[in-house]
């Protein structure tokens, strides 16, 4: 006769799991299968180191054996920056064109709410602002401070970049978190020529920020006497 080992009476009864059992092994399981995929999202997300040194040197060549190879062209660093941002912030103007036709994002963000945009203008890389706007790059975008590429621009005496991004529809009043403009600032650093393109191009030029100020009362309080004039003569009052 068929003994069953797992019958009621059976007295090897002791050897089936328990349901609290199997829940727990099931439970781990889980858990680890959670670990195993997050690792390995991390993993796939963490850019080869090459692939951003390849970014901020330039080196399209060896961004092309790496995408070639499978490289996640998007893939963040710890801090959020991916190549396309290394090379707009360095001013590799071919790398950051092929990148982008490679499908890099234009858009991306990093940590701090920054994009490759935002570090071109900044940094007065011309090409590469325009090579970012012909591919949708959204002027519009802030970091955490409010600042716009506009702003970037603008405190950085960058003029021919205000004109580029105020020709693909940059919010020329838009403010920061402390209420400035990129007139503002322009005015707040000295700096007349991107003060002059940004009235060329009707920036309100009595705007003031959430203490009061208005771009030419920084200028006359920081002794900037070129942006004076060119407020002045303007209008300003």
């Amino acid at each position: 006769m068929f003994h069953n080992p797992f019958s009621p009476n059976s007295r090897f009864q002791h050897i089936r799991p328990s349901t609290s059992a199997c829940l727990r092994h099931i439970g781990l399981l889980l858990a680890s299968l959670i670990v195993l995929c997050t690792s390995m999202s991390a993993f796939a997300q963490d850019p080869p180191a090459d692939l951003i040194e390849g970014a901020k040197k330039g080196d399209v060549d060896a961004l092309k054996s790496i995408l070639n190879k499978g490289g996640n062209i998007n893939a963040k660093t710890a801090n959020g920056r991916t190549a396309l941002m290394e090379a707009s912030y360095w001013g590799r103007a071919d790398a950051a064109k092929m990148l982008i036709e490679k499908g890099a994002d234009a858009n991306v963000q990093d940590q701090d709410d920054r994009t490759a945009l935002m570090d071109a203008a900044a940094n007065g890389h011309v090409a590469v602002v325009q090579a970012l706007l012909e591919k949708g790059a959204d002027p519009k975008l802030k970091n955490k401070e409010g600042s716009t590429a506009l702003i970037e621009a603008a405190s950085n005496n960058r003029a021919e970049i205000i004109k580029a991004l105020l020709a693909k529809n940059a919010s020329i009043d838009e403010k920061d978190k402390e209420g400035r403009t990129a007139l503002i600032l322009a005015a707040y650093w000295g700096h007349a020529d991107a003060a002059q393109a940004l009235l060329e191009k009707g920036a309100n030029i009595n705007a003031k920020d959430k203490y009061g100020y208005s771009a030419l009362m920084y200028a006359k309080h920081e002794n900037h006497a070129s942006v004076v004039d060119v407020l002045s003569k303007a209008g300003a009052k």
